[in-house]
């Protein structure tokens, strides 16, 4: 028989050998993700009217912050608009499309901007949106989303999507 002694030695042995796994387990995947940070970050999918996604190659993640444990990995090119074009091919859709955004890690705020000038350079961010679906322009044209997601201590991630509108009006 074991004495009460002997149980709360071996309790308390169990919980540090676990909680030594678990920092162990934590250490090696923050050091493989910092060796190829683009595959740790959290994904964006668009899924438009509730059901088809947008193509994966249809959401561009332009620059991050993100922070491990050990280190903060950078990456913010500055894209022009023109580069911006050529990376995230237009998604046609008909007006008023109700555009749901899903990320892989729930961020702790987003903000979403779109241009619709002729050289698409002018964002204006859509107060309107809130936790909410995004409803695309009833108006014909090509417009580009930009998604700002911050993470908290984490990070913070920017992606861009473009829509063509195709049938306005209906």
């Amino acid at each position: 028989m074991y004495t009460t002694r002997q149980i709360v030695r071996k309790l308390v042995i169990g919980a540090v050998a676990l909680a030594v796994a678990i920092c162990i387990t934590i250490f090696i995947r923050e050091n493989m993700d910092v060796k190829d940070p683009e595959s740790a970050l959290p994904t964006l999918t668009v899924t438009m009217n509730g059901s088809a996604a947008m193509a994966p190659g249809s959401v561009f993640r332009a620059g991050y912050e993100w922070n491990f444990l050990t280190t903060t990995e950078k990456s913010t090119p500055v894209y022009s608009s023109a580069d911006l074009r050529q990376v995230t091919p237009p998604v046609p859709m008909p007006s008023r499309t109700y555009l749901d955004l899903d990320f892989s890690i729930k961020p702790k705020s987003v903000v979403i901007s779109r241009a619709d000038d002729e050289k698409l350079e002018a964002f204006m961010e859509l107060i309107d949106v809130g936790s909410g679906p995004i409803i695309t322009p009833a108006a014909t044209g090509l417009y580009m989303y930009r998604v700002e997601a911050d993470f908290g201590w984490r990070g913070s991630i920017i992606y861009f999507f473009t829509v063509q509108i195709q049938n306005a009006g209906l």
